[in-house]
């Protein structure tokens, strides 16, 4: 019986203590590109709601917050070393779809937002 109860104390003292330990380190990652990519998606999706609404002007305060955050990518993820060429290149691709979704009209604005949402997926591919 001492045997078992030691066993399941030491079972518990365990687990408790593997729980901190990933807590802390868990709270030593930055969490700012994490937080970066969420408000972008969030900001993505009202725009994309935006769009379907028949008043479209609605989405210029979502584009712009868009438009903002895409030049923040550099910002929240940056290079060690060499600067990665590829990784520019979307972020690159993604700013220019976001330019050309804000400047587009509502029947094309749409599709320009498919187009930001296809520049995301093309970098989360390579790099999540």
């Amino acid at each position: 019986m001492r045997h078992a109860v030691t066993l399941i104390v030491g079972l518990l003292v365990g687990i408790i203590l593997s729980i901190t330990a990933m807590r802390v380190l868990d709270s030593r990652k930055d969490a700012y590109p994490e937080a970066l990519m969420n408000v972008i998606k969030h900001e993505l999706i009202a725009a994309n709601k935006a769009a379907t609404q028949p008043a479209c002007n609605d989405n210029a305060n979502a584009l712009d917050k868009l438009t903002l955050l895409s030049n923040d990518i550099i910002t929240a993820m940056p290079d060690e070393g060499t600067p990665d060429r590829v990784f520019h290149q979307y972020i690159d691709n993604l700013h220019g779809k976001v330019l050309a979704a804000s400047q587009s009209d509502c029947t094309q604005r749409k599709q320009a937002l498919t187009e930001v949402k296809h520049a995301c997926d093309d970098c989360h591919r390579d790099y999540r």
